[in-house]
């Protein structure tokens, strides 16, 4: 039996999603999720409190509304490539923000794989180059030589 197929989303609303994400107004960005929608962002969130995972619209809007004021004074994304297919789009750019914390302004490369349907986003999936944004949210080099990594460490290096 085959899997029902959602409607093609259009280009012209994937970018309209992108234009309220980068404003990071929670109304903005509320018209295009899905009440149920799962919203992952993969990374080291001891370092990075941005990065998690949060189930359904309130929690997604909770987000945008409480935690990223915290963190951010300002993002932007500069889209290099934006892909549209069916019912799923893709982006691959680099996010420039500024941390409130310090007033360091970090930038690094990002991807983004989302699922739509009916006009709203199902599954939002964000990939980063979390070694190059961990080192700036924390303003130092981590060092992941053999000789600087105890054998028995949480550190990850890809």
């Amino acid at each position: 039996m085959s899997q029902p197929t959602s409607k093609a989303i259009s280009r012209d609303i994937v970018e309209a999603f992108y234009e309220a994400y980068d404003t990071r107004d929670p109304l903005r960005i509320a018209a295009f999720v899905d009440d149920d929608v799962e919203w992952n962002i993969y990374g080291p969130v001891d370092v990075m409190q941005v990065c998690g995972q949060w189930h359904g619209k309130a929690a997604v809007i909770e987000r945008f509304t409480h935690a990223m004021p915290k963190i951010f004074e300002n993002a932007y994304i500069e889209r290099e490539c934006l892909l549209v297919d069916g019912d799923r789009s893709a982006l691959f750019g680099r996010i420039t923000s500024k941390l409130r914390k310090t007033g360091r302004v970090i930038s690094h490369r990002t991807a983004h794989f989302v699922n739509w349907r009916d006009g709203k986003i199902v599954s939002f999936r964000v990939i980063s180059d979390s070694l190059d944004a961990a080192e700036q949210f924390i303003g130092h080099r981590i060092d992941l030589s053999a000789d600087a990594v105890p054998r028995e460490s949480n550190i990850v290096a890809l």
